[in-house]
């Protein structure tokens, strides 16, 4: 497994922070909330993704375009944890929607 899952205890409006930088990555002081550093390699959620590197992309078996025009069937976590990108971690924040999840990569 090349990934290491990190759950986060937050609330789905609080921001989150690179680990590396301490960046907020989610800002949601900002309008653009979506505020992603130089360590992270994608922002995703259960329903679709909000940022992904072509670096990570090419790492996934789905392009990002295949995924959204099928995302009423993916699973957007399996999706991202069968990357073959060598270690990354992964924030699991709750989205704010009953039994929905936000997901953000960093490089390890």
């Amino acid at each position: 497994m090349a990934y290491q899952l990190i759950p986060l205890s937050i609330q789905a409006t609080d921001n989150i922070q690179c680990p590396h930088c301490q960046q907020n990555v989610i800002n949601w002081a900002e309008e653009q909330y979506v505020q992603p550093c130089e360590h992270t390699l994608f922002i995703a959620m259960d329903i679709g993704f909000e940022y992904m590197t072509d670096e990570f992309e090419q790492t996934m078996s789905r392009s990002v375009d295949d995924l959204h025009a099928n995302d009423d069937q993916v699973n957007m976590f399996a999706e991202i944890t069968q990357s073959t990108y060598p270690n990354y971690l992964i924030f699991q924040s709750d989205l704010g929607i009953a039994g929905y999840s936000r997901y953000v990569g960093f490089t390890a």
